[in-house]
C-alpha cells in the first residue's frame, strides 16, 4: 500500500457551537479571539450565570429528513442536530450519502432531561408511550437514525466514552474505513443540555470556572465553563478522495486510543502517563516523529489538575526533540462541551491547517511556572501566527481529548496535499433540489450570487451540483451557456419552466427516434464539436456513411473530425458489397442518400451517447426512417448493414419518380375519405394531425379542396412519394436485398409504427421492411403503446413528437434533445436542457462521464432549511422523568409550534367531512401521530413518515373505540386515509364478532411497512 491508502481524508466538517452556527463563523471568531460563552451577569453564590449556549438549539426542520411534525417533537433536539450537522458536512464535502457506497456512522450524544421533559407534557397523547420516547431519545438510537434518515447502509455504531467521544468517534471512523469495512465514514457528536442551562455550579473545589472564564495551561486559570455543541466529519481514504477528485481538508495521518486503567486516583481522576502513551501510540501509528509535530489543539480544560497532567505528557513525547510545538485550547473560546469537546478542538486544527494559521488562545496571558520550566519548548499560542510550511516536509498537527473515566484519544493531522488549480469553465448544468418551494428559492439565489462572484467557476459549481448532493423532490436546474448571461440564466420565467417536483422512484423511458422532416443543414454539427462524448459515437457512425457517400455524410458536421472518405456505388443490390466497394463514384451532392445517412447518424450517436451517460430506454418508438435507428439500438439489425439499407432504401425512394406530401391538422379518421389514387394516408401521427402523400398533381388538387372544406394544410419540403403504393417496386427490391441480412428479434422492446403493435420475430423478415417503406407510419398506435409503458419519452433527433403526443395524452412527458432550425441555442445548451428536464421528473443521468475526466469541483452554498421551534409548551418537570399511561381515549393534539409570529393553531377539529365516530377518530389519531393541522382524503400515512410504532398505536386507538381488534392487515390496507376509513368501515360490519382476536393477541406492526 501507498502512504495515501493508509491514511484518511476529512473531506466535509460542520459544526454548531457557542458562537458559531457555522465553520465560516467559527473561523473568524477565532481569528479575532471572540469568545462564545453566553454571561447572565455576576455570580451569585456558587452559581455562575454563565454558559456556551447554542443559538436555537431547539430548532429543527423536520421535512428535510421526511420526519413528521409530532415526531419531531419527540426527538431529542441533540438527534435532531445530528441529522442536520451530518447533512451539512455531506454538503460541504459535495457526496451524496446515496452515492458514497457503503457508508459507516459513528455517532455520540450527551446526557439532558428533555424525554422526561416531553414525557410530561405529552402524557395521554397517541403515540406516546414508554418505547416510542425510548426510541427518539435513546443514545443508542442516535447513529441508526442517521442511518435511517439519510439512507445509510454501513455500520451505524453508538460513541460513548464521555469528553473524549468525538475524537474516538473519528478514530473508529478511520479504523473502519482503512479496515476496508466502509467507503465513506461519519463521524458526529451533539452535546445539548436540554432544558438549556442559564449557567452552572461553582463550588469550592470543584471543576467549575467560579468567575465564568476558561483559562486553559494560563497562571490565573481556576477551572472550565460547561457549554453546548455539535459537529460532523465526513471521511474517506485519502487514495479515494484524490481519485475521486473530492476536495481534502485535512489528513488524518495516524490515531490512537487508550484508557487510563486504575493508576489514578479515583475514577474521575486523571492519569498523565497514559495521556503520553496515547500521544506516543498515534504518532506511531501515523509513522510521524515527535520533532515532526507543529502544533498540538490540547484537551485543556482549564483545570489546575488536569492542564498539569496533559502538559507534563506533552512535554514527555516532544520535550526531548527540542523543537517548538505550539498548543492551543478552544475551550477558553467555547467552553468544555463534553462529548462534543473533541469536535470543537478538531474542527480548529483543520482550519488553521487548511487557512495556514495559528490562532491565539483567549484569556491567555501567561504559564505556570512549573509548566514553563517542565516543558520549554511548549509554547502556548498567545498571538495568531502565520503557520508556514517547514522546510522539505508538510504542517502537522495533534488533537487531543481525554475523557473522564478514563478514555483518552489522539489524532496526528496533516495539511491537505496540494490540488491542482481548476481550469476555468463557465458553462455547464446546474442541479439544485430541496424539500420546500421556498428553501428551493433561498438555494438559487444564493447559488446565483456564487456565479456572479466567480464566473468562471460555474463549471465546475455545476459539476459539484451534478455529483455532490443529495437529491430531494423540489427541484430545478439552470444552463449555463459559454459566456453566461447571469440574469438571461436566472431569469424568473425560464426558471419556472425550469422547476417541478419528482416523483418518488425513477421511471422508465422511452426514445422517440424521428424521420425525415425537420432535418436541416448542419444539425447536430455544433454538439460534434462541443461534446466528446457524442464526437466519438458520431465518428463511428459517419466514417461509414462516408464510405457510402465519399465523404459527403461528414461534411454535413464539420466538427466531426477526421473522417474517412472514398467513393461509393449508388447501384447494387449486395447490401455488404455496398460497404466494402471505395472505388464508385460519388451521388451527386445533396441526394437522399446523404440526408437519410446524415438524419441516421445523427440518431444513431445521440442515443448512444445518452445510453453512455445512463439513460437508458426501456421501449423504442421509431417515426418511418426512424424506426430504422431503433432496430439498430434494439439489436435487430447491426449499424453497418442498417446504412447500407438505409442508402439503398434512399437510392430506390429517388427511382420511383416524383411526389408530394401534404401535412393536414384534423384527425385521420376525417381526411381519410379525400384519399383516392394518387393521394393515400402516409402518416396518422396525432388525434388532429396526419400526412398525405401521392402524385404531385393530385396532392395540389386535394390540397385545394381540404382547404375549402376548412381544413389547415401545409406543403411538406419533399418531392418523393414517401409510404404509398407509389414505392411498391422499390420495396420489393429492398426486400430482396435484406434476404442476405442477419435480422434478430429485438432485445428492446420496439413499437412497430407500421402494425401498430409490439414487435418480436416478423421484424426478421424482410416482408416487414417492404411493408415499412410503402404503408401507412401509424406513429399514434406506437406511440400509444410506449406511454402505456413508460412515464417519459426522449425524442432523439430534430422532431415535432412533442406536440402529437400530448395530444395524445396531456399528462405525457417527452423531452427534445435537437433544436429547431430556427432556434439560435448552442447544440450542447440544448442538450444539457434535456438532460435538466429529465432530471426534474426523477431521471439520473452518470454525471461524472458528463463532465468528463478530471473535472473539479466547487464550494456550493450551503443549503437553506426551514427551522421552527420542536419542544413542549409546557414548563420543563423540576425532576425526574415522569411516566406516560397508556392513553385512555383519543385526544386532539395540536401540532408543533408554528413559525414566530404565525397566528397559533385552534383545537383541531373533526374530520370535516367525518361520517362517523370511525372516520372523525382517525381523522384525529392521524393528527396527533402525524403532527397534522387536518387530514386529506388521499394523504398517505408513510409518506407523512408514519411508522409501524405509530401503527400499532393507530389499531389500539381503533381497538379502544370500537371494542374490537381490527387485523393490521385490514387497517393498512390501504395507507392512504380515505381507503383506511373504508376498508376498515368494511371490516367492522362483515366481519362476525365471535372472529375477533383473543384477549391478550399482540396486534403487529403494518405488514410491509417501510419504517418497520
Amino acid at each position: 500500500m501507498n502512504s495515501d491508502e493508509l491514511a484518511v481524508a476529512i473531506v466535509g466538517m460542520a459544526v454548531r457551537l457557542p458562537g458559531s452556527d457555522d465553520l465560516d463563523t467559527y473561523w473568524r471568531n477565532l481569528l479575532a479571539g471572540r469568545c462564545g460563552i453566553t454571561r447572565r451577569g455576576a455570580a451569585a453564590g456558587d452559581f455562575v450565570p454563565a454558559y456556551g449556549t447554542l443559538r436555537a438549539a431547539g430548532h429543527f426542520d423536520p421535512g428535510r429528513f421526511g420526519i413528521s411534525e409530532a415526531e419531531a417533537l419527540l426527538i431529542d433536539p441533540q438527534q435532531r442536530l445530528l441529522l442536520e450537522s451530518v447533512d451539512e458536512a455531506f454538503a460541504a464535502a459535495h457526496i451524496d450519502p446515496q452515492r458514497a457506497g457503503r457508508v459507516a456512522t459513528y455517532a455520540g450524544v450527551g446526557r439532558n432531561d428533555y424525554e422526561s421533559w416531553v414525557a410530561d407534557a405529552l402524557a395521554g397523547r397517541p403515540g406516546v408511550d414508554e418505547m416510542s420516547l425510548e426510541i427518539a431519545n435513546g443514545r443508542d438510537y442516535a447513529a441508526g437514525r442517521i442511518a435511517y434518515r439519510l439512507g445509510l447502509g454501513g455500520a451505524a455504531v453508538a460513541v460513548q466514552c464521555a469528553c473524549s467521544t468525538s475524537l474516538v468517534a473519528v478514530h473508529l471512523a478511520c479504523q473502519d474505513l482503512l479496515g476496508f469495512g466502509a467507503d465513506t465514514a461519519i463521524a458526529t457528536t451533539a452535546a445539548v443540555r436540554v432544558p438549556a442551562p442559564r449557567g452552572y455550579p461553582a463550588p469550592p473545589g470543584g471543576i467549575g470556572s467560579p468567575d465564568g472564564v476558561c483559562r486553559p495551561f494560563d497562571a490565573a486559570a481556576n477551572g472550565t465553563v460547561p457549554g453546548d455543541g455539535a459537529g460532523a466529519l465526513i471521511l474517506k481514504r485519502l487514495a479515494d478522495a484524490r481519485a475521486d477528485g473530492d476536495t481534502v481538508w485535512a489528513v488524518v495521518r495516524g490515531s490512537a486510543a487508550n484508557n487510563d486503567g486504575s493508576v489514578k486516583s479515583g475514577f474521575a481522576g486523571v492519569n498523565s502517563a497514559a495521556q503520553r502513551d496515547v500521544v506516543r501510540a498515534a504518532l506511531e501509528a501515523s509513522g510521524v516523529g515527535p520533532e515532526e509535530i507543529d502544533y498540538v489543539e490540547a484537551h485543556g480544560s482549564g483545570t489546575l489538575l488536569g492542564d498539569a497532567a496533559e502538559w507534563t505528557a506533552l512535554s514527555e513525547v516532544f520535550g526531548p526533540s527540542g523543537k517548538p510545538v505550539h498548543i492551543g485550547a478552544v475551550k477558553a473560546g467555547v467552553g468544555h462541551l463534553r462529548e462534543a469537546a473533541g469536535i470543537a478542538g478538531l474542527a480548529k486544527a483543520v482550519l488553521s491547517l487548511r487557512h495556514n494559521r495559528l490562532v491565539r488562545t483567549p484569556h491567555f496571558r501567561s504559564l505556570p511556572r512549573a509548566l514553563a520550566r517542565r516543558g520549554p519548548n511548549l509554547l502556548p499560542v498567545e498571538e495568531t501566527l502565520e503557520w508556514a510550511e517547514p522546510a522539505g516536509g508538510v504542517r502537522r498537527a495533534g488533537v487531543s481529548a481525554f475523557g473522564l473515566g478514563g478514555t483518552n484519544c489522539h489524532l496526528v493531522l496533516e495539511a491537505a496535499p496540494p490540488a491542482a488549480p481548476p481550469a476555468p469553465c463557465r458553462e455547464g448544468l446546474i442541479l439544485l433540489s430541496s424539500h420546500r418551494a421556498d428553501t428551493l428559492d433561498q438555494d438559487t439565489e444564493a447559488l446565483r450570487t456564487e456565479v456572479e462572484r466567480e464566473p468562471a467557476q460555474a463549471g465546475d459549481l455545476a459539476h459539484s451540483s451534478q455529483t455532490g448532493r443529495r437529491r430531494l423532490p423540489r427541484r430545478r436546474f439552470v444552463v449555463l451557456g459559454p459566456e453566461p448571461a447571469v440574469d438571461e440564466a436566472f431569469a424568473a420565467d425560464r426558471l419556472r419552466h425550469q422547476t417541478g417536483t419528482a416523483p418518488a422512484h425513477r421511471p422508465e423511458i422511452g426514445f422517440v427516434l424521428p424521420g425525415i422532416g425537420s432535418h436541416y443543414p448542419s444539425m447536430g454539427a455544433g454538439l460534434a464539436a462541443t461534446d466528446p462524448v457524442f464526437a466519438r459515437h458520431l465518428r463511428a457512425s459517419v466514417t461509414v456513411a462516408d464510405a457510402l457517400t465519399d465523404g459527403a455524410v461528414g461534411a454535413r458536421f464539420a466538427h466531426a473530425g477526421d473522417e474517412r472518405r472514398a467513393g461509393t456505388a449508388d447501384d447494387r443490390l449486395d447490401l455488404r458489397a455496398m460497404l466494402r466497394r471505395r472505388d464508385t463514384p460519388r451521388a451527386p451532392a445533396g441526394t437522399l442518400r446523404e440526408l437519410h445517412l446524415g438524419l441516421f447518424c445523427l440518431e444513431l450517436a445521440l442515443a448512444r451517447t445518452l445510453m453512455e451517460l445512463g439513460i437508458r430506454p426501456a421501449v423504442l418508438v421509431g417515426h418511418s426512417l426512424g424506426e430504422w435507428v431503433g432496430a439498430v439500438l434494439a439489436g435487430v439489425i447491426d449499424p453497418e448493414p442498417a446504412m447500407a439499407a438505409v442508402a439503398r432504401r434512399a437510392d430506390l425512394v429517388t427511382r420511383a419518380g416524383n411526389g408530394a406530401m401534404l401535412a393536414v391538422l384534423a384527425p385521420a379518421e376525417d381526411v381519410d375519405r379525400f384519399t383516392r389514387d394518387g393521394v393515400w394516408l402516409a402518416a396518422d401521427n396525432a388525434p388532429t394531425h396526419c400526412v398525405l402523400s401521392g402524385v404531385p398533381a393530385d396532392i395540389e388538387a386535394v390540397g385545394e379542396e381540404l382547404t375549402g372544406k376548412g381544413f389547415s394544410v401545409l406543403p411538406l419540403d419533399t418531392a418523393h412519394p414517401f409510404h404509398t403504393p407509389q414505392l411498391a417496386d422499390a420495396a420489393r427490391a429492398l426486400g430482396d436485398d435484406l434476404a442476405g441480412i442477419e435480422l434478430r428479434p429485438p432485445r428492446i422492446p420496439l413499437a412497430s409504427s407500421v402494425l401498430g403493435e409490439w414487435l418480436s420475430d416478423q421484424v426478421t423478415d424482410p416482408a416487414y421492411w417492404r411493408r415499412h417503406l410503402v404503408s401507412t407510419v401509424r406513429f399514434r398506435a406506437a406511440a400509444r403503446l410506449a406511454l402505456d409503458r413508460v412515464g417519459v419519452l426522449v425524442e432523439v433527433g430534430p422532431g415535432t413528437a412533442r406536440p402529437w403526443l400530448l395530444q395524445a395524452d396531456p399528462e405525457a412527458v417527452c423531452v427534445r434533445t435537437v433544436r429547431q432550425d430556427y432556434e439560435r441555442i448552442p447544440d450542447r445548451d440544448v442538450l444539457l436542457e434535456a438532460l435538466g428536464k429529465l432530471w426534474l421528473h426523477g431521471v439520473e443521468c452518470d454525471w461524472t462521464a458528463l463532465g468528463g475526466p478530471g473535472r473539479a469541483r466547487a464550494p456550493l452554498p450551503a443549503p437553506h432549511l426551514h427551522r421552527r421551534r420542536f419542544l413542549p409548551d409546557t414548563p420543563p418537570p423540576t425532576a425526574g422523568t415522569t411516566a406516560t399511561p397508556e392513553p385512555a381515549a383519543p385526544t386532539a393534539a395540536r401540532a408543533p409550534d408554528p413559525p414566530a409570529g404565525a397566528a397559533p393553531p385552534e383545537a383541531a377539529p373533526a374530520h370535516p367531512e367525518a361520517a362517523d365516530a370511525l372516520e372523525a377518530h382517525l381523522a384525529g389519531q392521524w393528527r396527533a401521530l402525524l403532527g397534522l393541522r387536518e387530514v386529506h382524503p388521499d394523504d398517505h400515512f408513510f409518506h407523512l413518515g408514519g411508522d409501524s410504532l405509530m401503527g400499532v398505536h393507530l389499531i389500539a386507538g381503533i381497538q379502544r373505540l370500537t371494542g374490537r381488534k381490527v387485523p393490521s392487515s385490514e387497517v393498512f390496507a390501504s395507507a392512504r386515509f380515505a381507503g383506511m376509513v373504508a376498508r376498515v368501515r368494511t371490516w367492522l360490519a362483515e366481519e362476525p364478532a365471535a372472529q375477533q382476536h383473543p384477549p391478550g393477541h399482540e396486534t403487529r406492526s403494518p405488514e410491509g411497512d417501510p419504517h418497520g
